[in-house]
């Protein structure tokens, strides 16, 4: 039996020499990674709100190696996936990913802190953070780890009460902020917010949130690398928004009519304000600020006629109009003529003022010419100069994806006889129809100063510049 074991076994041996070459000489195998080295920048950082704008923590490694049973013929590099993994537990039982491209990652204090956030770490106590680079190619070779890097971080007190509202294209650019003076998650206040605005919110552990990414979710709110900016409807003008990160959606109320003792207030376009004169007969004179919202949410979506009609209330004391169930007063203590002003202040609240006299800007005349108007023709934006046959032209200060209208006047603004609008097509925006038409509008190249608009009616075209 031993002597037919062993020649049995020689004649494997024998099968597997011949199946190792072909014509075309000795096969290649491939035998998995050779990991990746990891080094840290240092092993001990203390965290404060001194230096949460400075690179704090640096990781460098290098790319791991596909190993080839030929050390002559090397591997092809293939598809490199590449992790960046931290954990509270140097077992990496919960661990945060990062997709990296590069060979290096770099952490600011408040990247770092909002990391020690989301691994659960108490804020003033030191404790560590492992970092290792997990390799992956291909679907039928396994992970390969790098070594282990300890970190000790002491993390500081992040207080989640504001959410910053940036630029879509530019998220170091400000835009204002919400508060959320509960912080439970939920961010309000009131806004400017030019037609179809488009922003993302930034919570302060650097969260960033938009709208869910996926066609017919508006107002749903998503903190994911998918999600889309947030946008505004098409009207313009004050909003009162709220973010809720726990509901994962939001809402915008526009402010669509303030009322002062019953009378419409007039809204100021340019100044994002509303404006009354009032003269009061006696001393002590009552006064009452009313408001009147249409609510934007994920159930009404952008669609103005769905929009729910909502009346707001505000008690009214030393300049603030603080949201109420029913409507307060103020008094005007001396009698006389006032302008009284509401508009929204830099911490997101509204406020009024009640100024002596007419502070009003007469409106200028505009009687047989071009104007531009808002999209539904109720606020005169700017009444626009002939300067040949046909060819009108303005200065205006323009919102990036404002909508708006060209609108011939008569004798007055309200004598509006014809009105112009884009042609009703894809990539037709500079092209003026008065048939079935669509908004207008200014792309997001505009960036706040003044431009120069003209309606050319001979050859139905517009411009801005």
């Amino acid at each position: 039996m031993k002597k037919i074991f062993r020649n049995l076994m020689m004649l494997l041996c024998a099968l597997t020499a011949m199946v190792s070459c072909d014509e075309s000489g000795d096969k290649i195998y491939l035998d998995g990674f050779k990991a990746s080295d990891l080094m840290a920048s240092t092993s001990d950082v203390l965290l404060s709100a001194d230096n949460s704008k400075t690179l704090v923590l640096s990781l460098a490694w290098q790319n791991p190696t596909l190993l080839s049973s030929d050390e002559t013929k090397p591997a092809g590099n293939g598809t490199l996936h590449t992790y960046l993994q931290a954990s509270p537990s140097e077992d990496f039982a919960t661990a945060k990913d990062y997709t990296v491209t590069n060979l290096s990652k770099a952490f600011t204090g408040a990247d770092l802190n909002a990391l020690a956030k989301e691994l659960k770490m108490t804020p003033e106590q030191s404790a560590p953070i492992y970092f290792r680079i997990k390799s992956q190619m291909g679907a039928n070779l396994d992970s390969v780890y790098s070594n282990v890097c300890q970190v000790n971080v002491t993390p500081y007190m992040i207080h989640m009460n504001k959410m910053t509202l940036v630029e879509k294209d530019d998220k170091t650019k400000v835009l204002t902020y919400l508060y959320s003076p509960n912080e439970d998650g939920i961010y309000i206040g009131y806004m400017k917010a030019s037609s179809w605005l488009n922003f993302y919110g930034k919570e302060n552990d650097g969260t960033v949130w938009g709208n869910y990414g996926a066609d017919g979710h508006v107002f749903e709110a998503d903190n994911t690398e998918s999600a889309y900016n947030f946008w505004f409807p098409g009207q313009a003008g004050i909003y009162y928004a709220v973010v809720d990160t726990k509901a994962k959606e939001w809402k915008a109320t526009w402010m669509k009519e303030f009322q002062l003792n019953g009378e419409a207030m007039t809204y100021d376009a340019p100044n994002y304000a509303w404006v009354k004169v009032i003269t009061t007969s006696a001393d002590n004179t009552p006064i009452q600020i009313v408001g009147t919202g249409a609510e934007y949410n994920k159930a009404t979506g952008t669609d103005d006629a769905a929009a729910v009609v909502k009346t707001m209330n505000y008690t009214l004391a030393d300049g603030k109009m603080t949201d109420a169930s029913a409507a307060g007063s103020v008094n005007v203590e001396k009698a006389g003529t006032y302008t009284v002003t509401v508009k929204v202040d830099e911490n997101s609240e509204l406020t009024y003022s009640i100024v002596a006299g007419d502070q009003t800007t007469p409106e200028p005349e505009a009687s047989n010419t071009l104007c531009m108007f808002d999209e539904n023709g109720n606020n005169l934006k700017a009444v626009m100069t002939k300067v040949s046959d046909g060819v009108y032209t303005c200065k205006y200060t323009p919102a990036a994806w404002e909508n708006f209208k060209f609108i011939y006047v008569g004798e007055s603004k309200d004598d509006k006889q014809t009105w112009y609008g884009s042609e009703p097509e894809d990539g037709k925006l500079f092209n003026l129809a008065t048939e079935n038409s669509w908004n207008l509008w200014f792309k997001d190249d505009v960036t706040g100063g003044e431009m120069t608009i003209t309606a050319n009616l001979n050859t139905m075209t517009w411009s801005y510049e």
